[in-house]
């Protein structure tokens, strides 16, 4: 085991030279996508928001939603704004009590300036009667204006805790100090504490900053296990750094918490250097695995106290940059860390490998949002597999202008050491993205993910619903699968994120992730982006981004 090193001791090594600036990086992700959505109100009001910035905003029921949402749940009711990129977590001590949370978009009128500022929060919909009805709570967020990438976790005595990426900038703002925060309720998530920033950022990513540190893509990780560590937080995240407007690397740091989440470790490095990292950007050694961008880390906690983070990692391949996805894991509570290993090759999922929209993003055919190769790791706590790891990943299987992409997982039985081969959830020839994985009572591997199997009406070319696998033996080697939405979701006319002069109505953005989460009776929960919905925001008609949910 390598010892965790941090940044300062890390800083100090870095050498300075000629570098590659990577594809999809944060300030690229800003710029062309929540930026401009920015939208001109005319009232000075909170446009096309009804809700405040703290406290409860409303309660949306099943009785009272939209009879085109039968049989799932429509979470939010605080906005006619988009609502997208998804996350829940069911209690371990009360299987009625689930929590999910999303972006909500709200505009709220500066005081000093007298203009309405679009603010772009993270919001929770609470649930403590199993789904029927669900309380929309804006935490307090303390100065932080501008949230994204929630991520929830409850501890094993049911308390529960949030990470985000959060700025004190509005959406029009020059993103300065982007920086990690962690609030925690201890009420089944009706009450947050306030914001703990757990990684500050420096510097401003949107207008060129010389030297700026940009954190992006968190998750948070309980240990809800039998180790002398049982009740530890631990979040990682992809820590930034730009360089005259060009990203020099972007290593994987980690923090945790003994006590509730009140303090927290100094940020440390764990990506690690290995030889399947080659190098390609050009700030410390060439085998250092700093290359990562978004990341995409997710960090499990196995039931004796291993902490295994997954991380996706850029590798260069010829005139483009593609994925690998490599392992680091920790068994004595994230004191030191094992060099990186691999899970999964190179994926194609690099320029060229995809159909890109009009910002230059990887999308899919006939569809402008952007997607990634990323899934997640999760790992068995049931007796009759514990200690398995599944990863579940999005695999281009026919790169080029008209590729698909299908939902692939793999396997290790021992401990992340070696993996199965990459096995198919599903044959479909339809797009698969936006995978989820979690493992149940009965140690099998439930996937959950966005699904294009779904009849278009005429005239569009991008919809999709919500699908969930479950794998028909420990091994994951086939699943069955069930559709969980009861709507189409039609993204090729869309009220939000389009430009009518390049793509139409074609959305340009439904969030980088959905997640699943297993409760203590077994009961598995998903949450996704739901475009059913239509609405007519500022003259402008479309379908518009709501956060649903369904029992699967």
């Amino acid at each position: 085991m390598r010892p965790l090193l941090a940044s300062a001791i890390v800083i100090g090594f870095l050498i300075v030279g000629a570098t590659i600036a990577l594809a999809g990086s944060a300030k690229q992700r800003l710029d062309n996508g929540l930026i401009s959505f920015t939208e001109a109100s005319t009232s000075g009001s909170n446009g096309p928001g009804g809700g405040g910035i703290s406290g409860i905003a409303c309660v949306s029921t099943q009785n009272g939603q939209p009879h085109s949402f039968a049989g799932n749940a429509l979470l939010d009711c605080d906005s006619v704004g988009p609502h997208n990129e998804t996350t829940i977590a069911v209690n371990p001590t009360d299987a009625r009590n689930i929590v999910a949370a999303s972006h909500t978009y709200l505009y709220n009128l500066d005081k000093k300036s007298a203009i309405a500022l679009l603010r772009i929060f993270t919001e929770a919909y609470v649930s403590k009667d199993g789904g029927q009805g669900w309380t929309n709570v804006h935490p307090p967020h303390g100065s932080y204006r501008f949230l994204t990438d929630p991520a929830l976790a409850f501890d094993a005595d049911g308390h529960l805790y949030w990470s985000n990426v959060a700025s004190h900038d509005s959406v029009a703002g020059a993103f300065s100090d982007v920086s990690v925060i962690v609030e925690r309720s201890d009420d089944g998530g009706i009450n947050w504490t306030d914001p703990v920033t757990v990684a500050k950022g420096n510097g401003t990513i949107s207008n060129g900053g010389s030297n700026v540190q940009f954190n992006d893509k968190d998750w948070i990780a309980v240990d809800r296990g039998t180790s002398v560590y049982r009740g530890s937080v631990y979040v990682t995240w992809a820590r930034q750094q730009y360089r005259q407007d060009v990203q020099t690397e972007s290593p994987i740091f980690f923090v945790r918490s003994r006590d509730g989440g009140q303090t927290w470790t100094s940020g440390a490095e764990i990506s690690g250097v290995s030889p399947l990292c080659s190098g390609q950007g050009a700030t410390g050694p060439r085998t250092r695995c700093d290359q990562n961008d978004a990341g995409f880390s997710s960090p499990i906690v196995g039931s004796d106290g291993t902490i295994y983070v997954a991380f996706l990692n850029h590798q260069a391949q010829g005139a483009t940059l593609r994925d690998q996805v490599l392992l680091v894991r920790s068994t004595d509570g994230g004191d030191t860390w094992s060099d990186p290993q691999p899970i999964v090759g190179l994926i194609h999922d690099g320029a060229g490998d995809y159909p890109t929209n009009w910002v230059g993003d990887s999308a899919l055919t006939g569809c402008q949002f952007r997607i990634f190769a990323a899934g997640n790791l999760t790992v068995s706590t049931a007796k009759a597999n514990a200690g398995q790891l599944y990863y579940v990943y999005a695999e281009n299987l026919d790169p080029g202008a008209t590729a698909r992409t299908n939902i692939m997982t793999t396997t290790s039985v021992d401990g992340g050491t070696t993996w199965s081969a990459p096995t198919l959830v599903s044959s479909s020839a339809s797009d698969q993205i936006f995978p989820w994985a979690a493992t149940g009572r009965d140690g099998k591997l439930r996937v959950g993910y966005v699904d294009r199997a779904r009849t278009a009406p005429p005239g569009q070319t991008c919809v999709y619903g919500y699908t969930l696998a479950t794998a028909s033996d420990l091994a994951a080697t086939s699943f069955t699968s069930k559709r969980l939405d009861t709507g189409v979701s039609i993204a090729s006319d869309a009220r939000w994120f389009r430009n009518a002069a390049v793509n139409g109505t074609n959305t340009r953005f439904i969030g980088d992730y959905t997640n699943i989460a297993i409760g203590p009776d077994g009961s598995v929960w998903a949450s996704w982006t739901d475009m059913r919905d239509t609405v007519t925001v500022f003259g402008r008609t479309g379908h518009t981004e709501h956060a649903a949910a369904a029992k699967g």
